[in-house]
């Protein structure tokens, strides 16, 4: 259930990102362009990791980070969940070494030789739960420090994207790819100077 939001939150959200690139011969018929405020990169970058960098024009950072933040997530849900699969395999299989290896039930000698082989089988199974554990504890601190460094990237050091665009004309390029807002969605816009 959990991976199933994550992933459909996930798709939306890259939907949501991709909807508003924009491609246009001719900026002043197509496209209603305006200055993304540091502000506005705070937010997007609040709602989650990159986005307000990719659209104040640190499109390399932003992407990083990005996919830095939903590999980890999708790391964090997929060694969760099977750490709670094969912790439910685990607590039943001890269920059924403690009826084992108890005495007083009369099983005998043949269930010693199970109880031990049981035995041997449930550290496996317990070094495998902790080995999950640690990846899904490494995965989630992974998430929080990706979204932390991004915050505080977009509140100290990101710059608006009129800084980005006068850096960006004093490179003269044929062919540039700007960040966008096109009523209130941000964009890729990519234009070619002949």
């Amino acid at each position: 259930m959990l991976r199933a939001l994550l992933v459909a939150g996930l798709s939306l959200l890259l939907f949501a990102s991709s909807y508003g690139v924009s491609l246009a011969q001719n900026e002043e018929d197509f496209v209603r362009e305006s200055i993304i405020s540091k502000r506005d990169a705070v937010v997007l970058s609040l709602l989650f990791p990159g986005l307000g960098q990719m659209t104040a024009g640190q499109k390399i950072k932003g992407v990083s980070l990005f996919l830095s933040e939903a590999a980890s997530l999708v790391l964090f849900v997929n060694a969760h969940e099977n750490y709670r699969t094969k912790l439910t395999t685990y607590d039943q299989d001890m269920e059924e070494y403690k009826k084992l290896a108890n005495e007083g039930t009369g099983y005998g000698r043949g269930s010693y030789s199970q109880a031990s082989l049981m035995y041997k089988d449930l550290k496996d199974q317990n070094k495998k739960l902790d080995d999950l554990d640690t990846l899904r504890n490494t995965a989630i601190i992974v998430a929080v420090g990706v979204y932390a460094y991004n915050v505080i990237d977009a509140i100290f050091f990101s710059s608006s994207t009129g800084e980005s665009r006068r850096a960006d004309k004093a490179q003269k390029s044929r062919v540039q790819v700007s960040s966008t807002i096109v009523d209130r969605t941000p964009g890729v816009l990519l234009t070619k100077r002949f």
